[in-house]
């Protein structure tokens, strides 16, 4: 059950870990994917493992990337699997 809003607003290093969001930055914090409903990354001091945008995308969790003013300018949307058919 995805139920978290996690925002970035900080210089950090994001990875995957065994089902764990991992967020490096002045200290470590692991977050369940599976709890995560969407991700903003409003800072654009940040760095992202594809491995990561690849396991986000297959949990159908959406991420949104700001710009230098922290306005959404844009989205990760997966080719599969994230639409009705």
């Amino acid at each position: 059950m995805s139920w978290r809003s996690v925002v970035i607003s900080q210089n950090a290093k994001l990875d995957y870990q065994i089902g764990y969001l991992v967020v490096r930055g002045a200290e470590t914090v692991k977050i369940h994917i599976d709890e995560i409903g969407i991700l903003i990354i409003e800072s654009t001091a940040v760095s992202l493992t594809a491995y990561l945008l690849s396991e986000l995308t297959k949990k159908k969790i959406k991420v949104i990337f700001c710009d230098e003013k922290r306005n959404p300018s844009s989205e990760l949307v997966s080719y599969y699997g994230s639409h009705d058919t």
